[in-house]
């Protein structure tokens, strides 16, 4: 037909077939994955906004065929659930291959903490508990891990037993409680004090049936430290102990110590108290703190503290005996520091010995303690002072002036013994020529305060053997070394002090009978030159006079005074001028 242009057909159209189907097939292979990928998401994403319906989904898509997988929690949530997945996405079949939920005999739920860290582990019910905890945990500041598994099988009122749990958590740390069915077993360490106080008394007052399991232990404490102290009337007990039962045990020793104290307890209960009989060691504080008027007990770590003030007739040393007889091992006393209560009897003693002077009993205070020292080492010019004197109270009145009168009348005794209890004093000893003896003996018990009884037993040392005029002066040179003569006030009258001394001079002047003896005075240049001159004419005249009653012979004694005529050093300081100031012997 003219006009018109016919379509050519090759009559062999099929040959390019096959390369159709071939870019078919390739293209097909290649988007089946990816749109088996975005169904799989579309399918997840949908169950995900159901979780009440599947636990642990498991989707498996082949074509637009989908398999799913995992633990069935509700089989109403689930129904809902694959008739939405048909609608919502491009599912051709769905296939539901998930399990039933499993029962879990025993049904177990355990919370564990450890730091800032909770892990829930074990069953839980598929009613919305998971969340709850997960909630409950995180309010507690707690960071959350999940392993638990859905099962079916919780006991009665589960939510609110795992939140009686879960509140434990907040106590304790490290923690762990663990439910298994209506029981709880509960285990850890209390954070603080207030906190065991709480877990202990929450856990007595259990929601649960059966009875709870408790193995919790106060927080551990270091160092680890109990104290006890008494004062007017109250025993207050403080710092930590490692359990109520010896609380308690400690408050009845706190009582029967403070025989009729009130007790205040403040204590908390700790963990970590020191290795060894550590009730043994509190026994021996607390004891020992009812031997104290006041004062306190610790008892730290290994250590024990003791310090204050004494009942009657309890000093330091009477704990340390007790201690070294009642300490358990392994506890030692670090610091003692207790004064020594009212004594009965009030005892003083000081002996004379060879080259010492001890002193021991008691003194009411430092400073009477000072005074009695100083009037020892001032008397005794020729023996060591060694102080063995304890602070006590309970002296008489005026013991610190009978006792300086007692230790100058012991310190005219070549060897002897002075004893004072309570208000009777006593003296012996061997006095150094037969005047002396008289003289002690006479004013000792006059001379001491009217409340005071004094009693005397003397002897008189019997006078050496002879002396010659070197040995004579060798031997007074030796006495005069040791002190010199001391005069009171300015004038001639020889200081009650230097008695001893000049007792000494007279009994080694008995033995020096061929010789004559100066008795050379010399004062320093303070002054007017004839009024020293004449001071110490008397002054030497006075020394004559004592070895003259002593027995010596007085005209083998002469006594001559010198002024500040020869002087031994300068007068520059007050220290040169007291060397001037002194009494010689010449033996001739």
């Amino acid at each position: 037909m003219e006009g018109k242009t016919s379509m050519h057909l090759p009559k062999k159209w099929w040959i390019g077939l096959p390369v159709l189907l071939g870019l078919g097939y390739f293209a097909q292979g290649a988007l089946t994955p990816r749109l088996e990928d975005d169904l799989r998401a579309a399918v997840l994403s949908r169950v995900a906004r159901s979780p009440d319906a599947i636990d642990r989904p498991e989707v498996r898509v082949s074509g637009r065929d989908v398999v799913l997988a995992g633990v069935s929690l509700s089989p109403e949530a689930k129904a809902s659930l694959l008739t939405a997945l048909g609608v919502e996405t491009p599912a051709r079949r769905i296939m539901d291959a998930t399990q039933p939920l499993s029962r879990a005999t025993p049904f177990v739920l355990r919370l564990e903490r450890r730091g800032g860290k909770a892990m829930i582990s074990g069953n839980v019910p598929p009613t919305g508990v998971r969340e709850r905890l997960r909630a409950e945990i995180a309010a507690l500041g707690l960071e959350v891990s999940d392993s638990a598994a859905y099962a079916d099988g919780a006991p009665h009122a589960f939510p609110d037993l795992a939140s009686f749990a879960v509140r434990r958590l907040a106590e304790l740390d490290p923690a762990t409680t663990t439910m298994t069915d209506a029981t709880l077993a509960v285990s850890g360490e209390a954070r603080s004090a207030a906190d065991y106080e709480r877990a202990l008394a929450a856990l007595k007052a259990s929601p649960f049936e059966s009875a709870v399991k408790v193995e919790v232990s106060p927080p551990r404490v270091s160092p680890y430290v109990f104290t006890a102290a008494a004062r007017d009337g109250v025993i207050s007990l403080s710092g930590h102990l490692p359990s109520d039962d010896l609380r308690k045990q400690v408050v009845a020793m706190a009582a029967a110590a403070g025989a009729g104290a009130a007790v205040s307890d403040a204590t908390e209960l700790g963990a970590g108290a020191p290795a060894g009989d550590f009730a043994g060691a509190l026994a021996f504080a607390v004891g020992e703190l009812g031997k104290l008027s006041q004062g306190k007990v610790a008892v730290s770590d290994g250590k024990i503290i003791i310090e204050g003030q004494g009942r009657q007739n309890i000093f330091g040393e009477t704990i340390r005996a007790d201690a070294k007889a009642r300490l358990p091992s392994g506890f030692e006393i670090a610091r003692l520091d207790v004064m020594a209560g009212p004594m009965t009897p009030y005892v003083f003693s000081a002996q004379r010995a060879g080259g010492e002077v001890t002193l021991t009993g008691y003194a009411p205070d430092e400073a009477v303690r000072n005074r009695l020292i100083e009037t020892a080492r001032r008397n005794f010019f020729d023996a060591k002072v060694v102080d063995r004197l304890m602070i006590a109270k309970g002296a008489p009145q005026n013991f610190a002036e009978a006792t300086d009168h007692s230790l100058a009348a012991l310190a005219r005794l070549d060897e002897g013994k002075l004893a004072i209890s309570d208000s009777n004093i006593s003296l012996a000893g061997v006095a150094r020529h037969q005047s002396a003896r008289a003289e002690i003996a006479a004013s000792f018990a006059d001379a001491l305060p009217q409340s005071f009884r004094g009693e005397a037993q003397l002897s008189t040392r019997i006078v050496g053997s002879p002396l010659d005029a070197s040995r004579c002066a060798a031997a007074l040179s030796e006495l005069l070394a040791k002190s010199p003569i001391v005069f009171a006030s300015d004038d001639s009258a020889i200081a009650a002090e230097s008695a001893p001394l000049v007792d000494a001079i007279a009994a080694t002047a008995l033995r020096c009978q061929g010789a004559t003896l100066e008795i050379a005075a010399h004062t320093d240049n303070i002054g007017i030159a004839e009024v020293n001159l004449g001071r110490s004419k008397r002054r030497a005249q006075a020394v004559v006079e004592r070895l003259a009653k002593a027995g010596v012979d007085p005209f083998r004694i002469i006594a001559v005074g010198h002024g500040g005529e020869r002087p031994i050093a300068s007068n520059d300081s007050d220290e040169n001028r007291a060397r001037n100031r002194r009494v010689e012997i010449v033996v001739k």
